[in-house]
């Protein structure tokens, strides 16, 4: 049994392979009946033990994630959880980790995101914590708090700050990092008033400030959709709080669909003036973030499903996924003109490199304009300001799909490839796994305890800058390329 007084008060957790794991911590009240849909407020303190050996339950989950989290949900969902060599007086790197799942699924207490294993390995603190998600995190409507999920990681963070030296940890060195969504999450708290100081560096994998991804137009039109379906009117707020969960889910369920709903989900960050003030590409344009050291990029292959799709489909079938990737890639404001030119290229760049594949250039097209190209633009923008900024590019030969495709890097930072919710035949155990395993646990740990990636096993990883754009191949065979002429990026000048 491990005991550690907070700031909020005593918390019992357990020692399990030399790891103490504290779960299920609460740093905030729980947003319930007045509190939905009013911005997080800090834990009130407790006189008690508070026991903290199991998970709490997660955000209320869009849809059944694959494979499924088997955790109860419900809104009183914040929670956060902390694995600790050990809670002395040490000062160690902390390392806060934010999920994905496209603000609408996903949870700190993921098997695939299980921290103890990389505590273990890098002598660090790992924290992870559950934010409200969907239409309870993320509804743009007039007399509602704006971005109640992003505000809800910053009080984890304010939170992390405040209590994690009581469990080894050092408060003047927090890395945040994240995926997809999560990977969003650390782009945006870079750049808003609220998350300045509460963190000195960050990793984002596969997400970035795309401008098109938080315009409030989308999530203003959603927010009023919503309420009409409940049948609430705008003012009747009381009203709106009183409506039971599984009504509003079912609502929300309706109205976002799923993979092929090409409208997507207005349930997601958007400026709002005042907590997201503006768009985070132009704060950090003007050089306004904050420049901490930051590790950002993306899998080689993120939609790598839609080429098996296509290669195991009749015509009809073909006409019509091709239909919904072309209306898809068309959202980031791309003409039909520039769209053909798009695809004309990249299917002669690929069919040069992987002959056997004739679909493969419809996974690049939607995958380098949802992922790689706003990660560049991030890139460059950074670039005018800061030169601490590193750029890779994982790569991995799955079993099941020959690439890396979007999530795959996380079970290798994890060393959680033996986990049940990593997807079946996406990853295995072998000695190439287990070799990149090491890399990458390394490089975030080494960036986590220096702000610098480098380290032996890896080729010396220099910082990006617009005259050679220095990519690190994170695979395998990790290997630093120049992509300064990369004729697939220079295509999208003007474009995207």
């Amino acid at each position: 049994m491990k005991i550690v007084q907070t700031k909020s008060g005593k918390i019992q957790g357990y020692l399990e392979n030399g790891i103490e794991i504290y779960k299920g911590i609460p740093y905030a009240e729980a947003p319930i009946g007045d509190l939905r849909f009013r911005e997080p407020r800090p834990k009130k303190p407790w006189e008690d033990l508070r026991d903290c050996t199991q998970f709490g339950t997660i955000a209320p989950q869009h849809q059944p994630d694959d494979p499924k989290i088997q955790l109860p949900e419900d809104e009183d969902c914040l929670y956060l959880n902390i694995w600790t060599p050990c809670s002395d007086e040490k000062r160690r790197p902390v390392m806060v980790w934010i999920h994905g799942g496209g603000f609408i699924i996903g949870t700190g207490a993921r098997p695939r995101s299980d921290g103890a294993r990389l505590a273990a390995y890098g002598n660090v603190v790992f924290v992870s914590f559950n934010y409200r998600i969907g239409a309870l995190g993320f509804l743009n409507l007039s007399g509602i708090p704006p971005n109640l999920g992003i505000q809800d990681q910053v009080l984890a963070l304010k939170w992390i700050e405040d209590n994690i030296d009581k469990f080894g940890g050092d408060p003047d060195n927090i890395t945040i990092f994240g995926e997809s969504a999560g990977g969003q999450s650390v782009a945006i708290l870079l750049a808003i008033p609220s998350s300045k100081g509460l963190f000195h560096g960050a990793i984002i994998e596969s997400g970035s400030v795309n401008p098109r991804d938080f315009k409030p137009e989308r999530s203003k039109e959603g927010a009023k959709k919503f309420i009409s379906k409940l049948g609430i009117k705008k003012e009747n707020f009381d009203e709106l709080r009183k409506v039971p969960l599984k009504k509003l889910m079912t609502v929300q369920k309706k109205m976002v669909g799923g993979l092929l709903n090409i409208k997507g989900s207005p349930f997601w960050p958007f400026i709002d003036g005042e907590f997201i003030p503006e768009q985070p590409i132009e704060v950090i344009r003007k050089g306004n973030n904050q420049q901490v050291p930051m590790i950002i990029g993306h899998n080689e292959n993120e939609l790598g499903f839609l080429s098996e799709l296509l290669k195991n489909s009749g015509r009809l079938k073909r006409k019509i996924i091709s239909k919904f990737v072309r209306s898809y890639v068309q959202k980031s404001g791309i003409n039909k003109n520039d769209l053909q030119r798009l695809i004309d290229i990249y299917k002669e760049e690929l069919k040069k490199k992987f002959p056997n594949n004739p679909f493969l250039y419809w996974d690049f097209v939607l995958s380098d304009s949802m992922f790689k190209i706003p990660i560049i633009r991030q890139l460059e923008a950074h670039t005018n300001h800061q030169s601490n900024i590193y750029y890779y590019k994982f790569s991995y030969r799955s079993p099941k799909f020959g690439f890396a495709l979007h999530t795959f890097e996380i079970p290798f930072i994890f060393d959680t490839i033996d986990k049940q919710d990593v997807a079946e035949g996406a990853v295995e155990k072998s000695k190439e796994s287990e070799v990149l395993t090491r890399i990458m646990m390394e490089t975030w740990v080494n960036f986590a305890r220096t702000g610098n990636p480098n380290h032996k096993g890896i080729p010396k990883w220099p910082a990006y800058n617009l005259e050679k754009r220095h990519t690190m191949i994170l695979s395998y065979n990790p290997e630093i390329i120049e992509t300064n002429e990369d004729p697939l990026l220079e295509i999208w000048n003007g474009i995207l």
